[in-house]
């Protein structure tokens, strides 16, 4: 009796000792594989997280002053671009020759070409060169502006037998869907828009497309106007007694409201606030109000080209001076004060019927000022 409990006592210590072996194994293998797997997802976050702030370095020298540049906002514009993406074809020429800024630029001016056309107008000057391009910064929302200026002032008959060609420029817009912009192209042909988040911070961006296009597709247009869509533009006089002048040079001409003696705005609540780490000169060169500037074509390729050695900045018109400055460009004084004006000016017909330019016009009152300025024009000294 005693040697049978004996045997069953072995017996049982045996069986509960393997038993406890094989726990203490199973145990093991599953805090060994729950190590490696929290050493797998460490490394994992660290390579991670290293490569996104490599990112968000590079990204933060680019885009210091541009906003709200998320990826998914591109799907919205991009629904119904490829029925326009044979138009958004470069010229080989010309792209070759556009593709060569690029060669060798700083990591930190890249941003500021490498937006791409959603809607092109890339065959507006193939059967004809004008003798005037008008460049129109316009917003998504501002349709009847857009309708207003191609009815007036915009509107590429106003003078028989010179060839004109009205272009609005747009970038993205991240809420709206770009439906209705590629309803308006298809319809009028006088929109062209790029990539890029369509803000008051990339003004510059705007104005660099618009500068590309004309490099790219219409080098052989004589003068252009770069203006805003709250403007009116009294492009017969423009035409007829400002760029019609012989004595006037056809190159490396620029011309506007010429602005001197500036001083950057240092306080952040300004609109146009402007750090001394970004800009540190106390004082802008002269510029010509961005609310509306006349140049020789060849100028839109110099701008490009000095933009290449010019860190970004988001004011738009103190952009562009620096340059025309870096390519050795000097402003021209227009022949009089009055021309160009970056403020609205009292309506008259015959005060408007001599002026270039007056700031704060909407549509409505854009529509009346030109069919005035139409019907009184004669009664005009």
């Amino acid at each position: 009796m005693k040697m049978e409990n004996r045997t069953l006592w072995k017996r049982h210590f045996y069986i509960s000792w393997h038993c406890t072996k094989l726990y203490i194994f199973l145990v093991g293998s599953f805090c060994f594989f729950f190590i490696c797997i929290l050493l797998i997802s460490s490394v994992s976050h660290y390579l991670t997280t290293s490569s996104l702030i490599h990112v968000q370095e590079k990204w933060h020298r680019f885009l210091y002053f541009l906003q709200d540049t998320e990826e998914e906002s591109k799907e919205s514009v991009l629904s119904g671009v490829e029925e326009l993406s044979q138009k958004s074809q470069e010229p080989e020429g010309n792209a070759n020759m556009f593709r060569s800024f690029s060669k060798g630029i700083p990591e930190n001016y890249i941003h500021l070409h490498s937006y791409r056309f959603l809607i092109n107008e890339g065959d507006k000057c193939t059967k004809r060169t004008p003798f005037l391009l008008l460049l129109i910064a316009t917003k998504f929302d501002e349709h009847e502006h857009r309708q207003a200026i191609r009815k007036t002032w915009g509107n590429e008959k106003v003078i028989p037998g010179v060839e004109i060609i009205r272009l609005f420029m747009l970038g993205m817009n991240k809420s709206v869907s770009n439906q209705a912009i590629l309803r308006e192209s298809r319809h009028y042909h006088d929109i062209i828009q790029q990539d890029f988040i369509d803000t008051y911070k990339n003004l510059t961006l705007k104005t660099l497309m618009g500068m590309k296009w004309v490099t790219t597709y219409c080098s052989k247009a004589i003068f252009v106007m770069k203006t805003d869509s709250d403007m009116f533009v009294n492009t017969e006089y423009l035409i007829q007694k400002l760029l019609w002048n012989v004595k006037l040079p056809k190159r490396d001409y620029f011309t506007g409201s010429v602005m001197t003696g500036y001083q950057p705005h240092r306080h952040n609540t300004s609109k146009w606030y402007m750090p001394k780490e970004i800009y540190p000169e106390d004082e802008y060169p002269p510029f010509c109000s961005g609310t509306g500037y006349v140049f020789s074509t060849d100028v839109a390729t110099k701008i490009l080209s000095g933009s290449l050695k010019v860190p970004y900045l988001y004011l738009e018109d103190i952009y562009v001076a620096l340059c025309l400055k870096k390519e050795g460009i000097s402003l021209t004084p227009p022949p009089r004060e009055g021309l160009f004006n970056i403020h609205r000016i009292s309506f008259s017909p015959c005060i408007y019927h001599s002026l270039i330019t007056s700031h704060y016009i909407s549509p409505s009152m854009l529509t009346f000022f030109w069919e005035t300025m139409q019907d009184k024009k004669h009664e005009c000294p």
